[in-house]
């Protein structure tokens, strides 16, 4: 795969985003099978880069991603 496209796993999980290589490399999206979501950086299937994390709560994370470490995360408040 190379170039943008979506992939559907059997576990619920997709991503929508740039492949290269057959990898997640890019920008993207990843929605886990529990509906969390990733947005931002890929590099070789792993989150690396800036990214907002959504957590089940519906509570948003931004900070920067580096596979499964993301150090310095912070809570995005929503402003009403």
């Amino acid at each position: 795969m190379h170039g943008r496209g979506t992939q559907k796993h059997p576990s619920g999980g997709a991503y929508e985003g740039d492949f290269k290589d057959n990898m997640y490399h890019g920008t993207g999206t990843y929605t886990f099978p529990d509906g969390s979501k990733y947005t931002g950086q890929f590099s070789k299937n792993r989150l690396e880069g800036d990214g907002v994390f959504t957590d089940t709560q519906g509570l948003v994370w931004v900070g920067e991603f580096h596979g499964k470490a993301a150090l310095g995360l912070r809570l995005q408040h929503k402003m009403e």
